[in-house]
């Protein structure tokens, strides 16, 4: 599944700019919504552990986008060049209820944490096959996805609270349904 977001033309068309974020459907959910087993191997499992891991950096992004979104609908004009993650949620601050304040908080706190210092909880990564344990993968597999799952989370009450507040936003999800327009969901 994908999400693009965009400005309705101003003739009233249903059709849209695609300027947004892209997101895989089968991340939905939670990477790890049926637990994948550790695997048995260590080169496996560290392999394993650089798959979920770059999905999750790729959800990061997916958020980063939908960012520069975000504070050109509610503040009318793009982020500094550059600027992270963070100090874009802080200028759109005033602009969101208290509620999506703390929840695009946390957004920004799951993307710091996968990408800062995921592999140094759980008492560290190593990173040499066969030096970490089975229950250490499990933890940051499962860390992951905590992680990934508060990013969608929050992505989706980002996407409905401009979709609900700006009638010329659309946000379209693609999936192998098709094209849903989540203003009809």
């Amino acid at each position: 599944m994908g999400v693009g977001v965009g400005r309705l033309r101003s003739s009233g068309e249903e059709g849209s700019q695609a300027s947004g974020a892209m997101r895989d459907a089968d991340l939905r959910g939670g990477l790890l919504a049926q637990e994948v087993p550790v695997p048995g191997n260590p080169e496996d499992a560290q392999q394993l552990l650089y798959l979920l891991l770059g999905r999750a950096i790729a959800r990061c992004q997916v958020a980063e986008a939908a960012a520069e979104t975000i504070h050109q609908v509610l503040l009318g004009k793009p982020p500094r060049e550059r600027s992270t993650l963070g100090a874009k949620a802080k200028a759109v601050e005033p602009q969101l209820p208290d509620h999506l304040q703390a929840e695009y908080r946390t957004l920004v706190e799951a993307r710091n944490y996968l990408v800062h210092r995921l592999l140094f909880d759980h008492g560290g990564w190593k990173g040499i096959p066969g030096w970490d344990s089975p229950e250490l993968y499990r933890k940051l597999y499962d860390s992951i996805d905590d992680a990934t799952q508060t990013i969608d989370r929050v992505s989706d009450l980002l996407n409905r609270y401009l979709v609900d507040t700006n009638p010329e936003v659309a946000i379209f999800k693609i999936s192998d349904q098709g094209v849903e327009d989540i203003r009809d969901l």
